[in-house]
């Protein structure tokens, strides 16, 4: 497979085989456009179709700088060696499913961090941002959803989809600028294991740390 100009090959996957190809810039872990291979510790090299495969058993884990900015605390797949890289893709469907059972038999589910209200445009309803990390599966740009927060349901669509590098919510002005500039909506995705903020509409929303949403 030929390397892009702004592609770094980092060998073969030891999973797969496939040819591990990393984007040049920095700031992968809050990519929307899919993961990027990496390296482990042994100097093998994932592939980013295995990367996303077992992000859901190894999400990044993250904390905050005093500017309120996400930093990117950790990343446990870069800690793992070829062989335990192997049995972590040995173990990774059950795993899923065991997630998928726990949390009520859902395609996808995010866990909430934080949430923030902007008021929407002329006659338009509050713009609601909601920052966290996606548990498994993929949220994408107008998926339905449910907003469950103390026995509480709300549906809404994701009007938006945005790396969380920090708590700043959109408001009508960057929300439209958002959809203006995203020239293909279907890559806007929300993987499993990586930290983002998803965009709603809607009145009465009230997130708390830990409440979730998701996808059938």
């Amino acid at each position: 497979m030929a390397v892009r100009e702004k592609e770094v090959g980092l060998g073969s996957c030891v999973i797969c085989g496939r040819a591990a190809l990393r984007a040049r810039e920095e700031g992968e872990l809050t990519m929307l456009e899919g993961p990027n291979a990496l390296r482990l510790k042994d100097g093998g090299s994932l592939c980013g179709s295995c990367v996303r495969k077992l992000r859901v058993m190894y999400p990044v884990q993250f904390t905050f700088d005093e500017a309120k900015r996400l930093v990117v605390k950790k990343d446990p797949l870069v800690e793992l060696s070829t062989e335990e890289a192997v049995r972590a893709n040995a173990e990774a469907v059950s795993f899923r499913e065991d997630m998928r059972e726990h949390y009520g038999f859902h395609n996808a589910v995010f866990s909430v961090d934080a949430m923030a209200e902007s008021k929407g445009g002329f006659l338009q309803p509050p713009i609601v941002t909601i920052f966290g990390q996606v548990l498994y599966g993929s949220f994408y740009m107008q998926d339905e959803v449910t907003i469950k927060s103390g026995g509480n349901e709300i549906k809404a669509a994701i009007e938006a989809i945005d790396a969380y590098e920090h708590r700043i919510p959109m408001d009508a002005a960057s929300l439209k600028e958002w959809i203006r500039r995203t020239w293909d909506p279907g890559r806007a995705v929300a993987e499993n294991g990586y930290p983002c903020k998803l965009v709603v509409l809607g009145k009465g929303i009230s997130l708390k740390p830990g409440d979730l949403v998701v996808k059938d």
